[in-house]
């Protein structure tokens, strides 16, 4: 019986610190993909409406449509909208598809992220009603150090990784997480590829990976005072 309890407490601890580095990653994402100002300043920075012959106003209401539907709020991408040159159809229909691909990954991102806290949320709460609280503290202390070196170190390595070469692992996660071609669009008719070039997603990808290492760092910091100032009974 001891056996059994002690292998469940491993096989709970070793979730916890398993799932909240992927819990922060997909917050990270959430944050950073659904911020508006994010996408005004990109678009800026690279010219994007002067390159698509639109107003960055209009550009602006387009994106938004974009987000809602990513956000599970709309139910397509079918929309006008209007540039220097008249109205069309803002997105093409392998913008479309390939967008389709796009909003299930983030469902279920989305999902998985609201699973992964409750998860944490119920073992924190059980592991320190348990006594004696300062003992327990202790042990969570260091599950945030090792929660901080398992969530941190891949992390460090795929930044040096896209340093070197972006499009590369770029295109590597696309094989990997879609089982088609769709994401491989064409500037003279895909409207998705212009408006987010590759050095837009290379910004974003680093703007994700930073926030997501400053969250490691509080959580490895926060673990080793606690393990300092709190005295095991």
């Amino acid at each position: 019986m001891m056996n059994i309890t002690k292998i469940t407490s491993v096989i709970f601890a070793f979730l916890f610190v398993a799932l909240v580095p992927l819990m922060l990653l997909l917050t990270d994402v959430q944050m950073v993909a659904y911020n508006r100002d994010y996408y005004s300043k990109e678009y800026d920075k690279y010219g994007i409406p002067y390159s698509i012959n639109m107003s960055k106003d209009n550009l602006m209401e387009s994106t938004e449509k974009l987000l809602q539907y990513l956000d599970n709020k709309r139910d397509d991408l079918d929309f006008k909208a209007s540039f220097n040159y008249g109205e069309e159809e803002f997105f093409s229909y392998r913008d479309k598809l390939h967008m389709i691909d796009v909003k299930e990954l983030f469902v279920s991102g989305h999902i998985f992220r609201n699973i992964s806290f409750a998860y944490v949320a119920l073992y924190i709460l059980l592991l320190l009603r348990k006594k004696p609280f300062n003992n327990q503290l202790r042990k969570l202390a260091r599950q945030g150090i090792m929660v901080s070196i398992a969530g941190i170190v891949p992390v460090i390595m795929l930044i040096i990784l896209m340093k070197i070469d972006f499009y590369k692992y770029f295109t590597v996660f696309h094989e990997i997480f879609f089982t088609n071609d769709l994401w491989l669009l064409d500037p003279a008719t895909d409207r998705l590829i212009n408006i987010f070039p590759q050095d837009f997603f290379t910004d974003m990808a680093f703007s994700i990976s930073y926030l997501y290492i400053t969250e490691m760092a509080a959580i490895l910091i926060f673990s080793l005072i606690a393990l300092k100032c709190v005295k095991s009974n």
